[in-house]
């Protein structure tokens, strides 16, 4: 009798889990989308380019032009604990490389699209964030000596010490990790450990680097959820433009 009972509590809960997903599919198709082209293989190079470009454009922005004095991040017990390694700014550096392999590797063009509409939605977001509500935080004073004091100067040539919290850094790298995220080839395997290890490391070096505080790493992690999902579930892809015109 007991295994009987269990049997039918387990059944309804599957039925509930079915029920469940039925209804969230038929919401996702019934739900009005975005009509987007698709960013085929052909259109990697114009992708790659413009959306450099508008990505720099949305994050320098509310850099110089923003509502009030930043308000300035307080460290936690995470932050005091995370030493500064001046060297992990070449790691910190990597993302611009992870975000152009994300548009450039995936041999799915969907996904391809999904990473660079995601990348772009997110500094859209993070543009009306950091406009009207900017963040800071307190960098360190780095050695600028040699190669990586170069860096360390080039980086603080272009990039201010706002634009913290969500970290806009941690939310691309996640992006980018998922649109790498091989589901066939030969090399499926290797780039299973590479993908999540650099995404990680690069996450990493955000406080590392003290370019960030540990708060804003889960922020930037729930942006990237957010934008994932508005993409996945909010845009349709027509034809891309040059086959559009044909």
């Amino acid at each position: 009798m007991r295994a009987h009972g269990k049997d039918q509590v387990l059944g309804s809960r599957h039925w509930v889990v079915q029920a469940a997903r039925q209804r969230a599919a038929e919401w996702a198709v019934r739900a009005p989308r975005l009509r987007l082209p698709l960013i085929d293989r052909r259109l990697r190079i114009p992708a790659v380019v413009v959306g450099g470009l508008l990505l720099t454009g949305l994050f320098v922005l509310p850099e110089r032009f923003h509502l009030g004095a930043p308000a300035n991040l307080d460290k936690s017990v995470v932050d005091d604990w995370i030493p500064f390694l001046g060297w992990t700014i070449w790691i910190y550096v990597s993302y611009y490389l992870l975000l152009v392999l994300a548009v450039w590797l995936p041999e799915d063009d969907k996904r391809r699209s999904d990473a660079a509409y995601g990348l772009v939605l997110a500094a859209m977001i993070g543009l009306v964030i950091f406009t009207l509500w900017p963040t800071s935080v307190m960098r360190q004073s780095p050695g600028l000596d040699g190669a990586t004091g170069f860096l360390w100067r080039l980086l603080f040539d272009v990039d201010r010490p706002v634009n913290a919290l969500p970290s806009l850094h941690v939310a691309n790298t996640c992006l980018a990790a998922i649109a790498l995220w091989p589901s066939r080839g030969p090399w499926r395997g290797p780039w299973r450990i590479i993908v999540p290890a650099w995404a990680m490391l690069v996450i990493l070096s955000t406080l590392t680097t003290k370019q960030h505080y540990a708060i804003d790493v889960p922020g930037g992690v729930l942006l990237a959820a957010i934008c994932f999902v508005l993409v996945r579930f909010g845009v349709t892809y027509g034809p891309p433009p040059r086959a559009a015109g044909r």
